[in-house]
């Protein structure tokens, strides 16, 4: 062996007895978990409660931080350049993880060269609604009304995100005459449905839920392979026409590429076993969601199956990337 290879294997045993080191002390001070939308959603209250259970866990505090702005990456372009030392997260919806650069001309960062999967928390589907006032019962008779009334069929979205999608992708699969309303996040967009401003929406069940009990909003079909257990009354898109009509929204937890594997494997671990566990299941079943828990193999998996399903998607809509 000449003197460059010994160097070469010296670096390399060391590197590797570093690496192990620092996962064996690992946590050593306070985790960052960055959402990258406002307080107050859904991603808030999920990186929220995993969060606290993962601080718990870890016996390290796992401090949340809210970097919105610009669909989200704002806060996706603070972690792309944070150390990849574990020790920063990412809660992301699914749009960000999936269409973000279908749908913009110009990020700051590289999905699949800045970030790492970790694992998938939450899963809630989609439902559509429409505001009482609207003359249809189901999907078809919402279809045909707009046909009739060009013009008239609004619908709110938060630009890019998976609710934004569903109405884009129901509109080029049936010609419907609907116009997608952009607003800053999915409250404004509910309360100018509430109000009867726009016609309907697809919301997450999570979210629908109060609104749909209260009677101030109908459903007319949920955007799920089967019936969701919270609205068992309510047919399937595929019930009433729609095969294969699915769109359920998502999130995860991806940290900095070039973080430690074994660092990933064992917060991938924790995760899991916290949304897991009977009383995180309990907590997000009472509310519409349902827990899943993934290794890190199996979220990227699903990230790339997701991302050529809603690209297609926005390509076959035509919309322009900003």
């Amino acid at each position: 062996m000449n003197a460059v290879s010994s160097r070469l294997l010296a670096a390399l045993a060391s590197l590797l007895l570093a690496t192990s080191v620092a996962a064996q002390e690992f946590p050593n001070k306070p985790i960052h978990m960055i959402v990258p939308y406002p307080a107050g959603g859904i991603a808030d209250k999920i990186a929220r409660d995993a969060s606290d259970e993962l601080g718990k866990r870890l016996k390290q505090p796992v401090v949340v931080e809210n970097r919105s702005g610009a669909a989200g990456n704002i806060g996706f372009d603070w972690v792309a350049r944070q150390p990849a030392d574990g020790y920063t997260l990412l809660l992301a919806p699914a749009s960000n993880l999936t269409v973000q650069p279908a749908l913009f001309k110009q990020l700051s960062y590289d999905l699949e060269k800045d970030f790492t999967p970790v694992s998938l928390l939450v899963l809630t589907p989609q439902v559509l609604l429409v505001n009482p006032n609207v003359p249809a019962n189901n999907p078809k008779e919402l279809i045909e009304y707009s046909k009739k009334n060009p013009g008239k069929v609004n619908f709110g979205v938060s630009l890019g995100a998976y609710s934004h999608l569903a109405g884009e992708m129901l509109k080029t699969q049936t010609g419907a005459d609907f116009t997608a309303i952009p607003y800053q996040g999915a409250a404004p967009a509910m309360t100018d449905l509430l109000s009867g401003q726009t016609q309907f929406i697809f919301n997450e069940v999570i979210t629908a839920i109060p609104n749909v009990q209260a009677g101030k909003l109908k459903p007319l079909a949920v955007a799920y392979k089967s019936r969701a257990p919270w609205l068992p009354n309510v047919p399937t898109m595929a019930e009433v026409g729609f095969p294969g009509f699915e769109v359920t929204s998502w999130y995860a937890v991806v940290a900095r590429a070039g973080t430690p594997r074994p660092l990933i494997d064992r917060i991938s671990r924790e995760l899991a076993a916290i949304v897991q566990s009977p009383e995180f299941k309990k907590r997000y079943d009472d509310i519409g969601a349902f827990t899943i828990g993934s290794t890190p193999e199996e979220l990227g998996t699903f990230i790339k199956s997701e991302t050529v399903k809603w690209t297609a998607v926005v390509k076959q809509a035509g919309i322009q990337p900003n």
